[in-house]
C-alpha cells in the first residue's frame, strides 16, 4: 500500500470517528417514556462493574460438583456488594428434595455452599480488586427457594438464621 493510501485510510477513520463522537455527545430521546429517562448520565465505576459483572455471570453454568448456576446478580449497595444466586444439583448430587430441603446433612450442605461461595468470591474480586472480604455477602436460593447467606467467610443456612 502506498503512503497516500495510508494517510488518506488515516483521515478517513479520524473523520469517521469524529463524526460518530458528535452523534454520541447528543442526549437520546426516549419520547414515550418520563422526560428524566432522556437526561444524561454517568455511571460510577462500581455500578460500570456491577453491570459488567451481571452481563457475564448472570446465565446458566457449572458453579461446582455438586451445583449448576441459574442466574446470578450482583447489586452494589452502600453496605457492600451483595450477590443473589439461584441454584440447582448436578445429577452427581442429586440431594434436593424440594422446597428448600436437602436429603443430607446440613454439614454437607453448608460446605458445598461455600465451597461455591469461595468461588464466586474470587469472581467479584476480579471486578473489584480493592474489595475486602467483609464488604462481600452471598445469598443462596435452590430453585427460588433460601438455602442460606455467606459473609465473612461463613456459610448460613436458613434454618440457622
Amino acid at each position: 500500500m502506498s503512503k497516500r493510501w495510508l494517510w488518506l485510510t488515516i483521515v478517513a477513520v479520524a473523520v469517521a470517528f469524529a463524526a460518530g463522537w458528535g452523534v454520541a455527545q447528543e442526549a437520546r430521546v426516549f419520547p414515550y417514556l418520563p422526560a428524566e429517562y432522556s437526561e444524561e448520565y454517568t455511571p460510577t465505576l462500581a455500578e460500570w462493574r456491577e453491570v459488567e459483572f451481571n452481563a457475564f455471570w448472570n446465565c446458566e453454568g457449572p458453579l461446582t460438583d455438586h451445583l449448576r448456576m441459574i442466574s446470578c446478580r450482583l447489586l452494589a449497595m452502600p453496605g457492600g456488594l451483595w450477590v443473589y444466586v439461584d441454584t440447582k444439583t448436578r445429577p452427581e448430587w442429586d440431594m434436593y428434595e424440594g422446597d428448600g430441603d436437602f436429603s443430607c446433612p446440613d454439614e454437607e450442605v453448608r460446605a458445598t455452599y461455600a465451597e461455591a461461595a469461595e468461588g464466586l468470591a474470587r469472581s467479584v474480586r476480579i471486578d473489584f480488586e480493592e474489595i475486602a472480604d467483609e464488604d462481600v455477602g452471598i445469598r443462596f436460593s435452590i430453585h427460588g427457594h433460601n438455602v442460606g447467606v455467606w459473609q465473612d467467610g461463613e456459610m448460613t443456612l436458613e434454618a440457622e438464621e
